[in-house]
């Protein structure tokens, strides 16, 4: 048991005090008190000293007590003792306050004892003496009611002391079964006000703590007896004014016998004649967070050692209410909010929507839903690591922040899903233009991990007074929308979104399921020398024949891949089986030089296995590595450049040949083009359709291969289609072509007779 449960200090106290209240005699209190302890502590041993004498022990055979060790245990706290099956152990310890040389002592191997269970220890520590002391005090009376009839004064005097000590024993009872059940804490601070003031029978109490906004100033949080005159003026004081505020400042108890005299006396009440005042300090997990003050108007008042000794006694038990009150709504908190970035969970989220709903069916208002999606938060966490995650989240939480009204609620739904809602609406663009704030505030880039990342964001919006769960959910799909519409951008809820969500899910399960039933094939599409005619390579072209759709072409499900990640897996696929064939076509006598290119997506790129797959695919084919060309796009290259760049040398090394897809409509960087380890560059179908339409289209194309050519990169022109094109091409010195004017992707049996009447290039 750790201290951070907050009822468990608290019930291990309340029972401690009901068994040490149920003891007949001293010998039963102080043995029940060691088990107790040594119990509730989960201690691997515990014993109680007295005056250099081992009262009680256990956890050692009867026989093979350390009495010297123990006692030195008591002497120097911290010390460690031998316990039978454990070897040296550390120990806790506690005086029993007013008993000569008494002291409590717990040992436990393994965690050390924290602040609150060192706190508990004391508690207990001073209910036992205070238990032991009343036993005595019983004995006493009974021997004294023997001896002589004339010692009635004395014995009422004891009984009267005996009544007292029950009634504290009993009130701290009750004060620890309210905290067990988690009474409100002002509640439980007012009990604890209340017995102090029935038990010192003085006519002034008060229970003071620091000021949260101001920690050297200190509050009047419960009290009883003060002048309706004084309430006001003395609610407020500073750390070290008056008797309260001395015990804090010196941490420990202050007593005032003549209240005129005392240096730090409030004139308040030095003008209302008080007399004599006493203050406890308070704790909250350790610290010194208060004091319990007593005070009176009685001429000749004296706190004598037993006032003392009941006046600490109820400031521990003041001290562990209010532990265990924070501790409470520390875990409260951390139910209801995410660690990570501070802001309310999906919990809370849906409990103040469900709220938000009812209030604006009231008033006739609006509530709005966003829903918002990072995209490509993958790659963060891929490239740059978890760590830098967490920091990009935290940042975006910070964004999302700005954009709002105080009144208005943001949450994190779990991974990089945040949600905002927005009460109090007259129309849906009020939220849509909070939407575009977040957006447009995510455009700015966010330093993670030294570098610069930009975290855009997919919204979807959902505005209405129904049902709560109904605009969550709709606008989870409105940001769907609004990312298959090219992310980065909002979306606001419409019907029939319901239904594309459905379709796209299905679709998904469909994708997930295709591999298994062998539903993905590969279509080929040549590769041609422009100048010679003669093939010189295909491209693996990924199709999904769909036993209820049909074919479906990639546009319909590559995207959905890349978003799921089931990208990577669909391209392991694609890389062994176009290797495979390339392998089988070699057999049956295709030329050695015929290339195979396989397309790599951004995902796969990031994938950390990705050069084991490739190395794998090549031992398990035999297919000769520079024969395989693996294609990828700008945008990919540009991603995270360094990195990439990285990765693109370790394939490299492998032998394979690499070539970048659809060149000239990206955003590359020529300084960092001539850095990528690349062989190939592929011109962009739009640069091809407008050869022959004028000088201008043709000059963009010609820009290409003079760019290639300087580079030293060979150039295949894609998407030919007419004669013309091939011959502009041809004009322009570009070497490799493909497009539907040498044929369409083909099945590996349509392509085959191509492939084996190849000629070498």
């Amino acid at each position: 048991m750790t201290s951070s449960s907050g009822s468990w200090s608290t019930q291990q106290l309340a029972e401690f005090v009901a068994a040490i209240s149920a003891a007949p005699n001293e010998a039963i209190a102080l043995r029940t008190g060691v088990e107790r302890a040594a119990e509730a502590l989960e201690a691997d041993a515990g014993a109680l000293v007295r005056e250099g004498v081992v009262y009680f022990a256990i956890g050692w055979p009867h026989d093979q007590i350390p009495e010297v060790a123990l006692v030195a245990a008591a002497e120097e706290p911290g010390t460690s003792i031998d316990v039978p099956g454990s070897g040296p152990v550390p120990t806790a310890t506690s005086p029993l306050d007013e008993e000569p040389g008494g002291c409590l002592l717990v040992a436990r191997a393994g965690a050390p004892f924290d602040a609150l269970e060192l706190s508990l220890l004391r508690g207990m520590a001073r209910t036992l003496a205070l238990a032991l002391r009343t036993l005595r005090t019983i004995e006493n009376e009974r021997a004294l009611r023997a001896d002589s009839e004339a010692q009635g004064r004395e014995n009422e005097r004891l009984l009267t002391i005996l009544r007292e000590r029950q009634m504290l024993l009993e009130g701290l009872a009750e004060i620890q079964r309210s905290i067990a059940r988690r009474a409100p804490l002002p509640e439980v601070l007012d009990a604890i006000v209340v017995l102090a003031a029935e038990l010192l029978s003085d006519e002034q109490t008060a229970l003071t703590l620091r000021d949260p906004d101001d920690p050297e100033g200190l509050v009047i949080v419960a009290a009883r007896g003060l002048p309706e005159g004084l309430i006001d003026s003395t609610r407020r004081r500073r750390v070290g004014e008056g008797v309260a505020g001395r015990a804090v400042a010196e941490e420990r108890l202050v007593i005032a016998n003549d209240y005129a005299a005392e240096r730090a006396a409030m004139p308040a009440f030095v003008d209302k004649h008080l007399q004599a005042a006493m203050a406890a300090p308070v704790h909250e997990d350790g610290k010194i967070v208060g004091s319990l003050l007593v005070s009176t108007y009685q001429a000749g008042r004296r706190y004598s050692l037993a006032d003392q000794e009941m006046l600490q006694t109820i400031a521990q038990h003041a001290s562990l209410a209010l532990t265990d009150a924070r501790i409470v709504n520390q875990m409260v908190h951390q139910a209801l909010h995410d660690a990570l970035t501070g802001l309310p969970n999906r919990a809370l989220f849906g409990d103040r929507l469900g709220h938000a709903v009812q209030r604006a069916e009231r008033a006739g208002t609006e509530v709005a839903v966003l829903f918002l999606d990072l995209d490509r938060f993958k790659t963060v966490n891929d490239s740059l690591g978890h760590a830098a995650g967490d920091e990009l989240l935290c940042a975006v939480a910070e964004r999302i922040g700005v954009c709002m009204r105080s009144a208005d609620t943001a949450a994190r739904l779990g991974g990089d899903e945040f949600a905002v809602l927005l009460e109090d609406l007259t129309s849906s663009s009020e939220a849509v233009r909070v939407a575009q704030r977040i957006i447009d505030a995510l455009r700015e880039p966010i330093v993670v991990a030294g570098r610069e990342v930009f975290a855009s964001a997919s919204v979807g919006v959902a505005t209405g007074d129904r049902d709560a769960d109904d605009l969550l959910r709709q606008a989870d799909v409105a940001m769907y929308r609004a990312k298959a519409e090219g992310k980065g951008r909002f979306a606001l809820y419409e019907d029939g979104m319901q239904a594309a969500v459905l379709e796209r899910l299905e679709l998904e399960a469909d994708l997930q399921r295709a591999m298994e039933r062998q539903e993905l094939v590969l279509f080929y599409q040549p590769i041609m020398a422009l100048n010679s005619g003669a093939m010189a390579g295909v491209e693996a072209l990924i199709r999904w024949r769909h036993p209820e759709r049909g074919m479906v072409t990639p546009m319909a499900f590559i995207p959905l891949a890349e978003e799921t990640g089931l990208i990577v897996e669909l391209g392991r696929f694609v890389l062994l089986e176009a290797c495979r064939q390339a392998a089988a076509w070699r057999a049956a006598g295709a030329p050695a030089s015929l290339t195979m290119n396989v397309n790599l997506s951004g995902r796969q790129l990031e994938d950390p296995q990705l050069l084991d797959d490739v190395a794998a695919a090549l031992r398990e084919t035999g297919v000769e590595p520079g024969t395989l060309v693996l294609e990828i796009t700008e945008t990919v290259l540009m991603g995270d450049t360094e990195a990439t760049i990285e990765r693109l040398r370790a394939l490299r090394a492998l032998g394979v040949r690499l070539a970048v897809d659809d060149f000239g409509t990206g955003y590359s960087s020529l300084r960092y083009l001539n850095r990528f380890p690349v062989d190939v560059l592929k011109m962009a179908k739009p640069f091809v359709d407008g050869l022959g339409a004028g000088e201008e289209h043709s000059a963009l194309a010609r820009a290409i291969v003079d760019l290639g050519a300087n580079l030293g990169l060979q150039i295949v022109a894609e998407g030919i289609e007419r004669p013309e094109q091939l011959k502009k091409l041809q004009e322009l010195g570009c070497a490799f072509g493909q497009g539907y004017h040498f044929g369409m992707p083909m099945a590996a049996d349509g392509v085959r007779p191509l492939v084996l009447a190849a000629l070498p290039v």
